[in-house]
């Protein structure tokens, strides 16, 4: 059914980082993911647009009819003259490049009017040190898309690691592998709970997110990632869950950009 496909990106971006190969040039190591690399960030973005294209009918149906497109790492300039690249943007076209629909259904292109933006954020290893970075980057995001747009909708998803521990490629020094270790679940679960601080809108004239997720993986970068189910990371239900961020961008966009033409 088209709903239950619509929730699987997680799990499917687990099985993703499962199979991603970044090889290490100098010593040879083979890394499941890179911090100076977008190639995570690219595949989470199209799984959360695949994601919504099974979930959200009017926006299915206004792909279909060209009517919207999307960009990934999308360089947009807002009414106001903000500038900011979006890391996933659905929007009405200003440009069609027709190379191939993604899921079948939505070309890629060059946006007029951003009408979703999602942020997409990874905390794999250092959680306490990069705590404050990904929270204030995660809301000034909503912030220049709402300056821009009152009406657009705003997301945001991080994924946040609890395996206890990481090869980290940027410390790798020999042919040793140099392990860095993390105090689990503990480091995961005050990430997880300092991004419930984000506010989240439920009306056009809020301030924040349309809807925020949190997804948790193990990943040791070196063999098989697993999506984490178990707490700290977010419940069936909860505000921060992937079916809830899906859910709340799905109703938004029906309410506010359903109505044809756009």
């Amino acid at each position: 059914s088209p709903n239950r496909a619509s929730m699987d990106g997680p799990q499917d971006f687990a099985a993703w980082l499962s199979s991603h190969e970044h090889p290490d040039p100098i010593y040879g190591w083979v890394y499941r993911y890179h911090p100076r690399s977008d190639a995570h960030s690219i595949a989470l973005c199209k799984l959360v647009l695949r994601d919504l294209i099974h979930a959200c009918q009017p926006l299915r149906e206004q792909a279909l009819a060209d009517r919207i497109i999307y960009g990934i790492n999308a360089k947009h300039t807002f009414p106001n003259g903000k500038k900011k690249t979006l890391d996933l943007a659905i929007g009405t076209p200003k440009g069609i490049h027709q190379i191939e629909r993604l899921a079948g259904v939505i070309y890629p292109g060059e946006i007029e009017r951003v009408l979703v933006a999602c942020e997409a954020k990874t905390c794999m290893t250092e959680h306490g040190k990069s705590q404050p970075r990904i929270f204030d980057e995660l809301g000034s995001s909503h912030e220049i898309v709402h300056q821009g747009d009152r009406q657009a909708i705003a997301a945001g998803i991080t994924v946040v690691n609890i395996a206890a521990n990481f090869i980290s490629p940027l410390r790798q020094k020999s042919k040793e592998l140099h392990l860095s270790k993390h105090k689990q679940p503990h480091a995961a679960e005050r990430m997880v709970n300092h991004l419930r601080g984000l506010p989240i809108r439920d009306t056009e004239d809020g301030t924040g997110f349309d809807a925020y997720a949190t997804v948790v993986v193990d990943c040791d970068n070196q063999g098989p990632t697993a999506l984490w189910t178990d707490p700290p990371a977010p419940q069936p239900g909860d505000r921060d869950h992937y079916d809830t961020f899906v859910t709340r961008i799905v109703q938004a966009y029906a309410t506010r950009f359903g109505r044809s033409p756009l």
